[in-house]
Protein backbone atom coordinates (compact mmCIF):
# COMPACT_ATOMS: atom_id res chain seq x y z
CA UNK A 1 0.00 0.00 0.00
CA UNK A 2 2.19 2.74 -1.33
CA UNK A 3 1.84 6.58 0.87
CA UNK A 4 3.11 9.37 -0.50
CA UNK A 5 3.98 11.21 3.20
CA UNK A 6 6.76 13.28 1.42
CA UNK A 7 7.57 13.49 -2.35
CA UNK A 8 11.43 13.34 -1.61
CA UNK A 9 11.41 10.46 0.70
CA UNK A 10 8.95 8.89 -1.48
CA UNK A 11 11.51 9.36 -4.53
CA UNK A 12 14.69 7.55 -2.98
CA UNK A 13 12.47 4.65 -1.74
CA UNK A 14 10.65 4.09 -5.34
CA UNK A 15 13.99 1.56 -6.73
CA UNK A 16 13.20 -0.82 -3.98
CA UNK A 17 9.42 -1.19 -3.83
CA UNK A 18 8.46 -3.97 -6.92
CA UNK A 19 11.54 -5.57 -5.62
CA UNK A 20 13.89 -4.08 -8.12
CA UNK A 21 17.57 -4.49 -7.04
CA UNK A 22 16.96 -6.90 -4.51
CA UNK A 23 19.29 -9.80 -4.62
CA UNK A 24 18.28 -11.72 -1.30
CA UNK A 25 15.63 -14.23 -1.94
CA UNK A 26 14.43 -13.86 1.44
CA UNK A 27 14.10 -10.00 0.93
CA UNK A 28 12.85 -10.12 -2.21
CA UNK A 29 9.57 -12.25 -1.33
CA UNK A 30 9.02 -10.42 1.79
CA UNK A 31 9.01 -6.94 -0.88
CA UNK A 32 6.49 -8.77 -3.66
CA UNK A 33 4.15 -11.27 -1.50
CA UNK A 34 4.29 -9.88 1.78
CA UNK A 35 4.39 -5.71 2.10
CA UNK A 36 3.56 -4.91 -0.83
CA UNK A 37 1.01 -8.02 -1.24
CA UNK A 38 -0.67 -7.95 -4.84
CA UNK A 39 -3.66 -9.42 -4.06
CA UNK A 40 -6.42 -10.33 -0.97
CA UNK A 41 -5.95 -12.13 1.79
CA UNK A 42 -8.58 -14.99 2.93
CA UNK A 43 -9.66 -12.98 6.33
CA UNK A 44 -9.27 -9.57 4.72
CA UNK A 45 -13.12 -8.91 4.35
CA UNK A 46 -14.04 -10.22 7.23
CA UNK A 47 -11.39 -7.98 9.55
CA UNK A 48 -11.56 -5.13 7.42
CA UNK A 49 -15.31 -5.02 7.64
CA UNK A 50 -14.80 -4.82 11.01
CA UNK A 51 -12.18 -2.43 11.82
CA UNK A 52 -13.02 0.07 8.98
CA UNK A 53 -16.09 1.48 11.04
CA UNK A 54 -13.88 1.61 14.22
CA UNK A 55 -10.68 2.58 12.77
CA UNK A 56 -9.02 5.16 11.33
CA UNK A 57 -7.69 3.59 8.22
CA UNK A 58 -3.89 4.21 8.62
CA UNK A 59 -4.66 2.13 11.52
CA UNK A 60 -6.10 -0.43 9.41
CA UNK A 61 -3.92 -0.71 6.94
CA UNK A 62 -0.71 -1.20 9.43
CA UNK A 63 -3.21 -4.08 10.85
CA UNK A 64 -3.71 -5.60 7.91
CA UNK A 65 0.41 -5.90 7.53
CA UNK A 66 0.65 -7.03 10.82
CA UNK A 67 -2.02 -10.03 9.52
CA UNK A 68 0.55 -10.63 6.29
CA UNK A 69 3.16 -11.24 8.18
CA UNK A 70 1.78 -13.34 10.57
CA UNK A 71 0.49 -15.23 8.12
CA UNK A 72 3.73 -15.50 6.33
CA UNK A 73 5.81 -15.46 9.46
CA UNK A 74 3.52 -18.57 11.65
CA UNK A 75 4.95 -17.45 14.78
CA UNK A 76 4.58 -19.96 18.00
CA UNK A 77 4.47 -16.84 20.49
CA UNK A 78 3.88 -13.45 19.86
CA UNK A 79 3.83 -10.46 22.06
CA UNK A 80 1.84 -7.26 20.82
CA UNK A 81 -0.16 -4.52 22.05
CA UNK A 82 -4.13 -5.56 22.61
CA UNK A 83 -5.37 -3.56 18.94
CA UNK A 84 -3.45 -5.97 17.06
CA UNK A 85 -4.11 -9.14 18.75
CA UNK A 86 -7.83 -10.07 16.27
CA UNK A 87 -5.22 -9.76 13.24
CA UNK A 88 -2.42 -11.93 14.31
CA UNK A 89 -5.46 -14.85 15.87
CA UNK A 90 -7.01 -14.42 12.66
CA UNK A 91 -3.37 -14.99 10.71
CA UNK A 92 -2.03 -18.43 13.09
CA UNK A 93 -4.31 -20.40 15.20
CA UNK A 94 -1.21 -22.19 17.00
CA UNK A 95 0.40 -18.91 18.11
CA UNK A 96 0.94 -17.77 21.77
CA UNK A 97 0.06 -14.42 22.00
CA UNK A 98 0.94 -12.16 25.35
CA UNK A 99 -0.64 -9.01 25.85
CA UNK A 100 2.84 -6.46 25.65
CA UNK A 101 2.72 -2.69 26.59
CA UNK A 102 5.92 -2.42 24.77
CA UNK A 103 6.28 -0.02 21.34
CA UNK A 104 7.01 -2.92 19.07
CA UNK A 105 5.79 -6.40 17.91
CA UNK A 106 7.67 -9.50 18.85
CA UNK A 107 7.14 -12.54 16.71
CA UNK A 108 9.23 -15.67 17.23
CA UNK A 109 9.28 -18.82 15.10
CA UNK A 110 11.11 -21.64 13.71
CA UNK A 111 12.96 -19.35 11.15
CA UNK A 112 13.72 -16.97 13.65
CA UNK A 113 12.79 -13.75 15.19
CA UNK A 114 10.50 -11.10 13.91
CA UNK A 115 10.23 -7.35 15.26
CA UNK A 116 7.84 -4.96 14.08
CA UNK A 117 7.67 -1.29 15.45
CA UNK A 118 4.13 0.14 14.44
CA UNK A 119 4.82 3.51 14.90
CA UNK A 120 8.48 4.15 13.36
CA UNK A 121 8.96 8.01 13.07
CA UNK A 122 7.92 8.18 16.92
CA UNK A 123 10.20 5.94 18.22
CA UNK A 124 13.22 6.30 15.27
CA UNK A 125 15.70 5.98 18.16
CA UNK A 126 14.89 2.20 19.32
CA UNK A 127 15.10 1.60 15.45
CA UNK A 128 18.27 3.14 15.09
CA UNK A 129 19.50 0.81 17.84
CA UNK A 130 18.23 -1.86 16.17
CA UNK A 131 19.46 -2.14 13.26
CA UNK A 132 23.23 -1.58 14.76
CA UNK A 133 22.65 -5.04 16.54
CA UNK A 134 24.50 -8.14 14.80
CA UNK A 135 21.42 -10.29 15.44
CA UNK A 136 19.26 -7.81 13.38
CA UNK A 137 20.01 -9.28 9.87
CA UNK A 138 17.50 -7.55 7.58
CA UNK A 139 15.42 -4.65 8.37
CA UNK A 140 13.21 -2.77 6.02
CA UNK A 141 12.38 0.46 7.06
CA UNK A 142 8.18 1.05 5.01
CA UNK A 143 8.24 4.64 6.53
CA UNK A 144 5.87 4.23 9.09
CA UNK A 145 6.45 0.83 10.08
CA UNK A 146 10.01 -0.61 10.69
CA UNK A 147 10.35 -4.85 10.35
CA UNK A 148 13.31 -6.47 11.89
CA UNK A 149 14.45 -9.89 11.32
CA UNK A 150 16.69 -12.07 13.46
CA UNK A 151 17.61 -14.79 10.91
CA UNK A 152 21.19 -15.58 11.59
CA UNK A 153 21.71 -17.20 7.75
CA UNK A 154 20.93 -14.12 6.18
CA UNK A 155 23.62 -11.60 5.34
CA UNK A 156 23.39 -7.64 6.99
CA UNK A 157 21.23 -5.70 4.93
CA UNK A 158 18.42 -2.27 5.33
CA UNK A 159 16.13 -1.59 3.35
CA UNK A 160 13.95 1.44 2.61
CA UNK A 161 10.44 0.67 0.80
CA UNK A 162 7.49 2.35 -0.23
CA UNK A 163 4.41 0.97 1.07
Amino acid sequence: MLRVRNPFVAIRRLWYTGGNGIHSPFAYQMVTQVINCPGNYYADRNLYSLSDRILRPRMTAVRRLMFRLTNYWQPTTVEAPVEYHTYIAAACKRASIMTSDKAYISMDSDKGLLMVIPELQKYKDLWNEWKKRDEVRVTFDLYDVGLAFCIPKLNKQNYKINW
